[in-house]
């Protein structure tokens, strides 16, 4: 028996950096949204061994892969006994921030725990996802979120994003060490709870503050690293984009605008590009 998925990416409108702990890991605070532009997963059940096989040479078929990873922890929390085939057809560019092996990880996590008729609950499903990746939690409720901490803390919300999308893959990845490396933490100190507190009452009585809100405390290092991502924003804005911003750590970057028209022209302007992969897309 097979089953097929699809495991969608993500983009980050908001991401705001607040402190470093003393394990290394990053506090913060993300405006998350699963969008349209997604890979796609089969899982064949009752085979003879596990295996992995991904259509992307850069996405490890091995044990080192987060999917493989969620399968063996998922098998490992429950009294199954199983082995899984698992295939990836990849389209999320790799190392682009927009969290493509998360949501892999993710997607397989849901549908070994809906094909074994649910032994896990959430919360033990969210504490296998956090051990696999600080972005793999999100994609279990897979939806529009407030999300912060190191990730585990995910607070649905419901903003009506509607706005047709352009995310532009340069054709290179970004290490996501290296950026928070490299993040210079400003003067001012906000504490976490007191920032999420505020965007999440804002967003409740006024659905339109995200737009407003959109930046990336990633963004200005990175692309000074990369200056081509300074470009490709001005690029997205000179062809009629109303925003853009870095999606995670990078390398990708998103135009938002306001109608379908205006995301198709710019496309057709954008089509020279033979260097870049561009994604038309939305927020699922």
């Amino acid at each position: 028996m097979e089953y097929e998925l699809i495991s969608p990416a993500k983009i980050n409108l908001f991401l705001r950096i607040v402190e470093k702990q003393s394990d290394g890991y990053h506090q913060l605070v993300s405006l998350m949204c699963p969008v349209s532009l997604h890979d796609r997963i089969s899982i064949q059940f009752h085979t003879k061994q596990m295996r992995i096989r991904c259509t992307d040479p850069q996405v490890p078929s091995n044990d080192k892969n987060l999917a493989f990873m969620a399968a063996k922890q998922f098998f490992q929390a429950t009294s199954y006994r199983d082995c899984v085939n698992i295939d990836i057809q990849k389209r999320i560019p790799v190392g682009a921030g927009l969290g493509g092996g998360s949501s892999n990880a993710a997607t397989v996590l849901l549908a070994l725990n809906q094909w074994y008729r649910k032994p896990l609950k959430s919360e033990k499903l969210r504490k296998i996802a956090l051990s696999l990746g600080a972005d793999v939690p999100f994609f279990i409720d897979n939806s529009v979120s407030l999300v912060s901490g190191i990730g585990e803390c995910i607070d649905p919300l419901k903003l009506d994003i509607q706005y047709p999308l352009i995310i532009i893959y340069p054709g290179f990845s970004v290490s996501t060490a290296w950026a928070f490396k490299n993040f210079k933490f400003s003067l001012t100190k906000e504490k976490l709870v007191d920032i999420r507190t505020n965007l999440i009452s804002r967003y409740k009585k006024h659905d339109v503050d995200w737009l407003n809100d959109i930046h990336n405390d990633l963004e200005l290092s990175t692309c000074n690293k990369y200056p081509i991502l300074f470009y490709i924003k001005e690029q997205l804005k000179r062809i009629g984009a109303v925003k853009s911003v870095m999606s995670g750590s990078g390398s990708s970057i998103i135009g938002i605008f306001t109608d379908k028209i205006t995301q198709q022209k710019a496309l057709k302007k954008l089509s020279q590009q033979k260097t870049w992969q561009i994604f038309a897309c939305h927020v699922k």
